[in-house]
């Protein structure tokens, strides 16, 4: 069966009224996540050292096409007040080896603008070396790209709530 899929991608941004310094301290808060995260599929996120190249995390997710698992994230980027970017490898299921690793790669973005921040979030999900056919079906029979989407967005939105200043009236 020859590999046909190129991957998955998605990309979401916002403008943020807030110094990049403070969505970046909201942003490389890895242990916060959980509270941001828009998809509410990620139920917690245990950190192993500081935020660095190579930090180790894992975190507890839900969703409701796969069911409950953890993966193992690995922090691949670090850019510091500019980029952070990591990739999540899903457990292996018995009987797979290493050419069957989904990899799912995430990144923050930021960039000063005029107003505050624009800040950027994107997935990038390469296609395993063995089952992707059955990885593109799961996505297209779950619409799992958009659900995706939605929830990066959602994300974006709660870490402009977290990072903005509030006004006076609100409550």
């Amino acid at each position: 069966m020859g590999e046909r899929h190129a991957g998955w991608h998605a990309e979401a941004q916002i403008d943020i009224d807030a110094a990049p310094e403070r969505v970046w301290a909201i942003v490389s808060d890895i242990s916060r996540h959980p509270a941001l995260a828009g998809s509410g599929e990620v139920l917690a996120v245990r950190i192993n050292g500081p935020v660095a190249v190579g930090t180790t995390f894992e975190s507890d997710v839900r969703t409701g096409e796969v069911g409950a698992f953890s993966p193992r994230c690995v922090i691949e980027t670090l850019d510091d007040g500019r980029r952070l970017g990591w990739v999540s490898l899903f457990p292996l299921e018995e009987g797979e080896t290493e050419d069957h690793q989904i990899e799912v790669h995430w990144t923050f973005d930021l960039e000063a603008t005029p107003s505050g921040t624009r800040l950027a979030h994107t997935v990038r999900i390469p296609p395993p070396k063995l089952g992707a056919d059955e990885l593109a079906e799961f996505f297209e029979r779950t619409d799992r790209i958009t659900t995706v989407r939605t929830g990066m967005a959602r994300t974006l939105e709660n870490i402009k709530a977290a990072a903005q200043p509030r006004s006076e009236g609100d409550d």
